[in-house]
């Protein structure tokens, strides 16, 4: 199996980069790992509202989903998981055969509801909101946390 993080928006922070980074390196010791950038349309928008550039960043994240990839998207109003839990999730779609698993980080609106609605899964970090720069580094270092419960490792405790 595979993981991938679609994220909208660069990060800008070389901290945040340098945390990515290395959350990355230490997933690929279990599973590829794969990143992609979509560009903030952040500007674009409906009356304020967000609505274009939601769905003009759907547009170009649905582009990078490889065919028979599981969406799981990190929403705010999405299911919490403990990191023993997303370990679990995650063996489970191993054991199930998935070929990628896609993370998907909205913008500043956050994802357009086609999107939400084509998920596999809804995650959320909290109910509070996080940077998705932030928010991206939680990511990899959480999926890193549930492959190194795992493989059993001490990181976890």
């Amino acid at each position: 199996m595979k993981l991938q993080v679609i994220a909208v928006g660069k990060l800008r922070e070389a901290y945040f980069k340098a945390a990515c980074d290395e959350y990355a390196g230490r997933i690929r010791h279990f599973l590829p790992i794969d990143e992609c950038e979509v560009p903030s349309m952040s500007e674009v928008s409906s009356n304020g509202s967000g609505k274009g550039a939601m769905h003009a960043e759907a547009e170009a994240i649905v582009k990078q989903i490889p065919q028979g990839s599981k969406l799981i998207a990190l929403d705010i109003k999405g299911k919490t998981f403990s990191s023993e839990q997303l370990s679990q999730f995650i063996q489970d779609e191993m054991l199930g055969s998935t070929n990628r698993l896609c993370f998907v980080i909205g913008g500043a609106w956050g994802l357009a509801p086609s999107l939400l609605d084509s998920a596999t899964l809804r995650l959320s970090f909290s109910p509070m909101t996080f940077p998705h720069e932030l928010a991206r580094v939680m990511l990899y270092e959480q999926l890193y946390r549930a492959l190194s419960i795992w493989k059993n490792l001490p990181y976890h405790k």
